[in-house]
């Protein structure tokens, strides 16, 4: 009931949805609202974390969609009717998280592109005297005058591990996670022998101490002339999101 339209990267008709997921009854499965907010945003970092690629690359597509019409995330996007329902950001975490995520599975620099932009939003928009200040409206682009502490210990930590490949936590993966408050904490190896846990840890950073860094500057110079090759998603695809946000 909550999934709405095609299958990820699958064939995509003309009147189709892409997809996503939906504010659904709990009792009886019909679409609540057609708002989705940006706390979901933390949702293809949980299906990277499953192993569920594919759905993480869609999921994550929407709402980097929704980022790239306002240059920042709304509190609440109403898709039904392309428009901010909650025009306030307070600069959370979850989009740039669930980016973080999915560069340290997958390694396409489709993803340090978007934290280059990111990154670039940010100076631009909500650099203040003091720090970055939430914007009142992602549409004119007011600020107000404050500054959450998830900025400092969650996005920005975040925005610092998606380019540092060579970080203690990036060539390590498979022995930390972290909270939703963005604190890495060291897994027990006798935890990993009792779980079957395919997902991020086993199935994608088992070759993470090997790994060499990688210079992420240069990928981010050449990406223009790139970006086709680099897409995690077919074109259509992320037309259909175009369409879907309004952009």
């Amino acid at each position: 009931h909550i999934r709405q339209g095609s299958i990820c990267n699958g064939s995509i008709g003309p009147n189709d949805l892409p997809p996503f997921f939906a504010n659904v009854n709990m009792k009886t499965g019909e679409i609540s609202n057609t708002w989705i907010d940006s706390l979901s945003a933390a949702f293809p970092g949980v299906q990277v974390l499953k192993g569920d690629l594919q759905e993480a690359i869609c999921s994550h597509a929407f709402f980097y969609t929704i980022w790239r019409r306002y240059q920042a995330l709304p509190e609440r996007f109403n898709w039904q009717l392309k428009q901010v329902e909650v025009a306030f950001s307070p600069l959370r975490p979850e989009l740039v998280e669930s980016t973080y995520l999915l560069y340290q599975a997958t390694k396409n620099p489709f993803y340090l592109q978007v934290g280059r932009e990111i990154l670039e939003s940010l100076e631009t928009f909500s650099r203040a005297k003091c720090g970055y200040a939430t914007l009142h409206n992602v549409e004119d682009k007011s600020q107000e005058d404050r500054m959450e502490s998830f900025f400092l210990s969650e996005t920005s930590k975040y925005l610092y591990l998606l380019f540092d490949e060579d970080h203690v936590l990036n060539r390590n993966a498979e022995d930390y996670i972290f909270t939703t408050e963005g604190h890495p904490l060291r897994l027990n190896i006798s935890y990993h022998r009792g779980l079957d846990y395919v997902g991020y840890s086993d199935a994608i950073h088992r070759s993470s101490r090997r790994r060499k860094p990688v210079d992420s500057t240069d990928k981010c110079s050449h990406w223009p002339q790139q970006q086709e090759m680099f897409l995690p998603l077919s074109r259509r695809l992320l037309g259909k999101y175009e369409q879907l946000v309004g952009l």
